[in-house]
């Protein structure tokens, strides 16, 4: 069936004109001379120029990853956290198709990643058509434009739902029959996808995705996790089990990975199957983002710059506590925070979950966890200028008249060093952000093998990702015996394990319950004004409708 709709779908686009909406003179997507960079004749004639051809298809992935209003929508706009903050639209569901916020550069740049990776393609088998390269050596490149391809499809219809869909390069001719496509079934979009991975993956090397430190190229790993992810949404529970099993095959036992190398501050980790890579040198290169700045606990004085800052200002006092590791040199924002159910139902101060906080890195008592809260966080007291070996270690907490309290069991902690930058630099945040991880991928065999009826795999995976987490194994019993309780558990543990990592709104949505668990357990008082059904998905972006001739629509949004 999947080859049926990879041949159906090859021919479509060949035939018909290829489905997509890309922009017009308003958008950058289409800034590029399509001519020039898709027909190129006299260039893409060897492995090397090809391969730099392709790095040029991985840009606008990041310059998606690293808006926060695409990280705000994913996460903060579910039943995990919030941002109360009304001018971060993403945040609080103040969208429309003419206030699109994280929309308009989620859909110019995917669409402007698509565009590329289809011209590519057309490069790569032009080249091997014209005796260029061998059939070898474009295998493995083909390979490498087929995962990044189903990468953007991915994050499209994740965002959008039913997208325009086109798999081959736009040229002069077909640009503006292109434009004015419709949307198709996002169904059908991940299917075609699916069944480009499982033809073209197997040219690509079985290994972990950082093997060898940070090799950033679209390898196996990530094309596997994707044809998962991609199964998932479709609901195809035995195509799910085929991805993920061979990426298990690959990566062994969860066990042998550490927490500890799970925040964003463990660069290239053996775990991370894709990793959005930041760099901050003070006098070089500086490629970075500033989720950091929005997930770290306000600080005493904020800078504006710190090459403006005034010596007196300097603090490394993250509310009322010191922290060296965070550095004296940060701005921080309003923070997005945990809801109830996160941090009093899922990881509580009391919880033996090792992902429920973790200990300062200098701390004798470290727990060997992710850091996801900040219970537990260490740090010297502000009182102490002189930070003496005697000093008073003070947890966060509140401050009562003179007296510092703990947190405990009814505090809302901060969100936890997962997500913390060392010595943040004004709003430079160095870390990567961490997209997929092999977790995920054990979570998904979880999930699709008791889709597909098979408890005692499902139940073996989800024990895996609790043992590593410090919790003891689960049993059907323990849940009645009802399986839907039992994917239940598998949902809290997404929630637990793959907090911030961009997965969550798309988890609740293709389980048919982001309105339902958003609208109940979001307790952000801005969000709740605005939250409709129609924000399950985010809407396009009034100007390319309009630069569509009215042909695409947000049905949902005018309801």
């Amino acid at each position: 069936m999947a080859n049926k709709i990879f041949k159906m779908a090859s021919s479509f686009c060949r035939t018909a004109v290829p489905m997509i909406v890309l922009l017009l003179s308003a958008s950058c997507s289409l800034k590029e001379n399509p001519q020039s960079y898709t027909l190129s004749g006299n260039y893409y004639r060897n492995v090397s120029q090809i391969k730099t051809g392709l790095n040029a298809c991985y840009s606008p992935l990041r310059l998606i990853y690293t808006n926060m209003g695409f990280w705000e929508m994913c996460e903060c706009d579910t039943d995990l956290m919030y941002l109360n903050v009304d001018n971060q639209i993403d945040a609080v569901c103040d969208i429309s198709p003419s206030r699109p916020g994280a929309a308009s550069t989620v859909w110019q740049r995917g669409y402007q990643g698509v565009s590329r990776t289809n011209s590519m393609s057309a490069n790569i088998e032009r080249a091997v058509n014209e005796g260029y390269v061998t059939e070898e050596e474009a295998a493995p490149l083909l390979a490498e434009a087929a995962v990044l391809r189903a990468f953007y499809w991915y994050v499209l219809t994740s965002t959008f739902g039913d997208v325009p869909f086109y798999t081959v390069a736009v040229t002069e001719e077909n640009r503006e029959s292109i434009v004015r496509m419709p949307r198709m079934s996002a169904a059908d979009a991940r299917e075609y996808c699916i069944a480009e991975l499982r033809q073209r993956l197997p040219a690509l090397e079985a290994r972990r995705s950082y093997e060898d430190g940070t090799d950033f190229r679209a390898g196996k790993a990530l094309g596997l996790m994707l044809g998962g992810r991609l199964c998932l949404w479709n609901k195809d529970w035995e195509g799910a089990i085929a991805f993920f099993g061979e990426l298990e095959g690959i990566y062994g036992e969860l066990s042998s990975y550490p927490l500890t190398d799970v925040p964003f501050s463990r660069k290239f980790t053996r775990e991370s199957i894709w990793e959005v890579p930041n760099t901050y040198e003070p006098y070089g290169l500086q490629v970075v983002g500033t989720l950091a700045s929005w997930t770290t606990p306000l600080r005493a004085q904020n800078i504006v710059s710190d090459e403006f800052a005034q010596e007196e200002i300097v603090s490394d006092i993250y509310y009322g506590i010191g922290i060296p590791e965070l550095g004296p040199n940060a701005q921080t924002y309003t923070s997005a925070r945990p809801t109830p159910y996160l941090c009093q139902n899922l990881l509580p101060y009391s919880s033996p979950d090792l992902r429920s906080g973790e200990y300062s890195a200098g701390s004798d008592s470290a727990r060997g966890g992710s850091g996801n809260l900040a219970w537990r966080w260490e740090g010297y007291s502000p009182d102490d200028a002189e930070r003496s070996s005697g000093k008073q270690v003070f947890f966060f907490g509140t401050k009562s008249g003179d007296e510092w309290v703990r947190m405990n069991a009814s505090s809302t902690p901060w969100l936890g060093n997962k997500f913390w930058c060392p010595d943040l630099r004004s709003t430079r945040d160095a870390n990567n952000y961490k997209i997929f991880r092999y977790a995920g991928a054990v979570l998904g065999l979880a999930e699709a093998y008791l889709m597909n009826g098979d408890i005692p795999n499902a139940l073996k995976r989800l024990n895996a990702v609790r043992n590593r987490a410090g919790l003891t194994d689960l049993n059907l019993s323990d849940v009645g015996g009802d399986e839907e309780l039992l994917m239940e558990e598998i949902r809290r543990e997404c929630a637990k394990e793959l907090l911030g990592e961009y997965n969550r709104k798309f988890d609740l949505v293709r389980w048919n319950i982001w309105y339902e668990r958003a609208s109940q357990y979001n307790t952000g008082t801005i969000i709740s004004r605005n939250i409709r059904p129609c924000n399950r998905y985010w809407p396009i972006p009034a100007d390319q409708v309009a630069a569509s001739g009215g042909v695409l629509t947000n049905i949902e949004y005018g309801e």
